[in-house]
């Protein structure tokens, strides 16, 4: 399945998959299971694993990817101010 930059880092950021370059120099998500796999990024469609869409080079996408993992840890401002106002209210 094609997924965005974002959607890899959310992915990314759950622990269950990994990264890996295919051998036509796209990036998949794979079961940490199956990193040792090579394949082209069609045969990983086909496999029904996941392959950032983006006509970049794999180095570029890869440190974009980096950031899209940054970003979807980080946590969400709305939910961080209302955990500080449960504090301060003491509920």
């Amino acid at each position: 399945m094609l997924i965005t930059l974002e959607k890899a880092g959310e992915i990314l950021a759950k622990g269950s998959h990994i990264a890996i370059t295919t051998t036509d120099g796209k990036i998949a998500l794979v079961p940490k299971d199956k990193e040792t796999l090579k394949l082209t990024s069609t045969e990983a469609v086909n496999m029904m694993f996941y392959v950032v869409r983006s006509a970049e080079p794999a180095e570029t996408v890869m440190v974009q990817l980096e950031e899209a993992i940054a970003k979807a840890q980080a946590p969400d401002p709305a939910e961080e101010r209302a955990r500080k106002y449960r504090e301060i209210r003491g509920t």
